[in-house]
């Protein structure tokens, strides 16, 4: 082998050599690039997901003030005076009989009407607006006919895009 020859074959080997490196390079950062693909779309779902939870979250509390669910606040020196010795003598209350006597003690706060009627309006807005919360709106503006339907009638009537 003379060295004209060694010099005819260098230049093909090292041509092969770093198209080989190249190749491989390429290889390895296509698999980064899809591991990195896949790691987003985790993250996608999983903001959405936890995004539609909020929405639920905050969609059922729309739906305590539609239905007249203000919240309520408990008297604790009600409760200290109820549950005195005095007062369960005088009740004629025994044993584990003190339900009544807390139940005087919960205020229930009250909800106005103007409160109820947009948050029937925000239930079939937000129906319309969010797939996830389609169904539960129909549900939550179906319940709220008991009571009232001179409110949820209308948007029921108008229905949830995509439903009848």
């Amino acid at each position: 082998m003379t060295p004209e020859t060694i010099k005819d074959w260098l230049v093909p080997a090292s041509t092969f050599v770093t198209l080989i490196t190249a190749s491989i390079g390429g290889w390895l950062a296509l698999r980064q690039y899809r591991l990195k693909v896949k790691s987003e779309t985790r993250l996608t779902q999983s903001a959405e997901l936890e995004a539609d939870i909020k929405l639920l979250k905050l969609f059922t509390e729309i739906m305590n003030i539609a239905h007249g669910r203000g919240g309520t606040q408990v008297s604790e020196k009600t409760i200290e005076k109820m549950l005195s010795p005095e007062v369960i003598k005088d009740l004629g209350l025994s044993g584990t009989d003190f339900r009544g006597a807390i139940d005087n003690a919960i205020i229930n706060l009250p909800v106005g009407m103007a409160a109820q009627d947009a948050a029937i309006c925000a239930i079939w807005v937000l129906g319309n607006r969010h797939e996830v919360l389609k169904p539960v709106a129909i549900q939550a503006l179906t319940s709220l006919l008991s009571f009232k339907s001179e409110v949820a009638g209308p948007y029921l009537e108008l229905g949830i895009r995509g439903r009848p």
